[in-house]
């Protein structure tokens, strides 16, 4: 009987060690859960001839990464600003894919929705081959632009999975976080 309760209980360490997840935030909008040695960093990159910050998410070690950005949009209608419909977002994530070639549309398995569009396509940095899989999450107003990029197409394709983990963040839970980490400073 002891044997078997330390083999549960060295299978309950196992398991726990593969699912335990940290927290990120995405520019105090978005959250992502992704193992806990991930780090994560920003850069700035330029979109219509305007500068944004790509939040980074990365493997040290690794050639796996998970660029992150959001845009909001707003259409003037009758007078009055609101935001941009879904279509219309949808759409301008099709010019920004407009841009690059040889790509080819992805579908990620089990999972259908209108909301959601995915491309797959590979470049060249530093003489070394990249397999990517960009995807765009389509909300009234707003456009999450996600990369996932790697040398290995498995590897890209297995962190298609952290695409379920991102959600909008807890107005709360970030203002607490930004009051602790002033104390900090």
């Amino acid at each position: 009987m002891g044997i078997v309760s330390l083999l549960f209980s060295l299978f309950g360490v196992f398991l726990n060690s593969k699912l335990e997840r940290k927290k990120f935030y995405i520019d105090d909008k978005w959250t992502i859960e992704l193992p806990p040695d991930w780090e994560k960093t920003f850069l700035e990159i330029e979109l219509d001839n305007s500068p944004i910050f790509e939040t980074i998410f990365f493997q040290p070690g690794s050639d796996l990464g998970i660029g992150v950005y959001y845009l909001n949009f707003l259409k003037d209608d009758n007078y009055r600003i609101v935001e941009a419909d879904i279509q219309e977002v949808a759409t301008v994530f099709e010019e920004i894919m407009d841009k690059i070639e040889d790509k080819k549309e992805y579908k990620i398995q089990n999972y259908k929705s209108s909301k959601i569009k995915s491309y797959e396509y590979t470049f060249y940095k530093n003489g070394r081959k990249f397999y990517a899989i960009k995807t765009g999450v389509f909300m009234k107003g707003c456009l999450l632009r996600v990369n996932i990029v790697s040398t290995i197409k498995k590897e890209v394709e297995k962190a298609m999975y952290y695409l379920f983990s991102i959600k909008e963040a807890d107005p709360k839970e970030v203002e607490f976080f930004k009051k602790v980490n002033s104390y900090k400073e």
